[in-house]
């Protein structure tokens, strides 16, 4: 709110180009609810922490998921981030390492699971009508990177 409404005076009803619709209907649409699907997942492999990325993005929220002294690699470019995202950062102003530490950048839920199972899990949850990503490694370094080179070498 602070970021459209205060700071920079837009309206509800202005379009957005990069949104392909009104701010007020991006900023409207609803919140995914994970709830279902991963039930059904949870009775076809072994998930090892799930993680809501809310508030804190993912910089706060993987690592509550993880044991003591495991961190994980973020490889951007894994998924597509939302318009929404782009526009928050360039009319903000914010740079990309507080993107990622203040929203979910179009990463709702996070599932770890062993590497084996990781192409396994997508398929099983893409067939439940979700849309996943393998999105990063779980490694024996703390905290959170993100890798901008989208895990390429």
């Amino acid at each position: 709110r602070k970021l459209f409404f205060q700071d920079h005076h837009y309206k509800l009803d202005d379009w957005m180009p990069e949104l392909q619709s009104t701010l007020g209907e991006e900023l409207l649409k609803l919140t995914k609810i994970y709830v279902k699907p991963l039930l059904q997942a949870m009775k076809k492999f072994t998930i090892k922490g799930m993680a809501h990325i809310t508030g804190g993005g993912f910089i706060e929220n993987i690592p509550r998921i993880l044991p003591n002294g495991y961190g994980a690699v973020i490889h951007e470019g894994s998924w597509d981030i939302p318009p929404v995202f782009t526009l928050m950062e360039s009319v903000g102003k914010l740079n990309r390492a507080e993107m990622y530490n203040i929203f979910n950048m179009g990463i709702g839920m996070v599932i770890a699971v062993s590497p084996e199972d990781a192409d396994t899990a997508a398929e099983y949850i893409s067939s439940l009508g979700e849309k996943p990503y393998i999105i990063g490694t779980v490694t024996t370094e703390t905290g959170i990177r993100i890798d901008r080179n989208g895990g390429r070498q």
